[in-house]
């Protein structure tokens, strides 16, 4: 059992939310080792070893004006 993806939000658009948050959680779903860091909603440290990673999707609400912030945030 498991999953491959998840919406993770967006820091513009209809998912809005905080930039850091939005921001940690992406790295959370992402990387292998995560640092505890509060600010950015990562409350203890995490070593995923090898367990399969999940990817992050930005989806629903996005249009092309939204593209360029998308560039500079991700």
């Amino acid at each position: 059992s498991g999953g491959d993806h998840i919406h993770a939000g967006t820091v513009v658009g209809k998912l809005e939310g905080e930039r850091d948050i939005t921001l940690g959680f992406v790295d959370l779903l992402r990387d292998d080792f995560v640092e505890k860091d509060r600010s950015r909603g990562i409350y203890f440290t995490q070593d995923w070893v090898s367990i399969p990673g999940v990817i992050p999707v930005a989806s629903g609400g996005i249009h092309v004006w939204h593209m360029h912030a998308f560039t500079e945030i991700f």
